[in-house]
């Protein structure tokens, strides 16, 4: 199934329960700072629940893209523990509360297997959150290329939400969301010619992270 509302479904519940918060604030004359909280709790709700069109910096089986929005905290080679078991790049996404939270599919080709971990909500600063907390992995194929990401959920996010099952799926494809503060882990072949560095900022579904060579 693909994602193509402005405004995703997932979202309504959120910003129905601070929609209708802002409304009785007014009705009711609380004061202005508990209506300026509210509406603004209101507008947040939308925004984050937003989902903008995006377009990849560059297309063909060769390209990988960044699955998520946010910033590279770190790029190491390490053994891929979910589904290959090769070596493999990873780079690990943290994304803040203004990010949007969608993830994207990275490569053009197959979604091949999920494994979800219904795990811990321990801070991401923990050094055992990429082990413990509830993650979804996700293994991409197409060719050429072999890649695997890591949603993994955060303190303050309590669910992890899939948008579509194993089959055919475009490059950028929305595969799934994190709510409210999270990390995704992206292994990438070891032969992948990189075009990020750590620090960097990523757009899902756009910014180009790199190349097969």
């Amino acid at each position: 199934m693909k994602k193509t509302e402005i405004i995703l479904t997932e979202g309504y519940p959120f910003i129905f329960v601070t929609g209708i918060l802002f409304i009785i604030s007014i009705i009711f004359r609380f004061d202005t700072i508990w209506q300026i909280g509210y509406f603004s709790l209101f507008a947040f709700m939308i925004y984050f629940f937003l989902n903008p069109e995006r377009i990849p910096e560059e297309k063909g089986d060769d390209v990988i893209i960044s699955p998520s929005d946010g910033e590279i905290i770190e790029i190491t080679e390490c053994k891929e523990p979910f589904f290959t078991e090769k070596n493999m790049i990873k780079i690990s996404i943290r994304l803040g509360l203004i990010d949007n939270h969608i993830q994207r599919s990275p490569i053009e080709g197959n979604l091949k297997a999920q494994k979800y971990l219904h795990g811990e909500f321990l801070a991401l600063s923990s050094e055992k959150a990429s082990e413990l907390n509830e993650q979804n992995r996700t293994l991409f194929e197409n060719e050429k290329i072999s890649v695997v990401t890591n949603q993994i959920a955060g303190f303050i996010t309590r669910r992890i939400v899939n948008f579509t099952n194993e089959g055919k799926i475009e490059l950028g494809q929305r595969y799934g969301m994190i709510m409210f503060g999270s990390q995704v882990d992206i292994y990438i072949p070891k032969e992948t010619t990189i075009k990020v560095i750590v620090g960097q900022k990523l757009k899902a579904g756009e910014t180009l992270i790199g190349l097969l060579k």
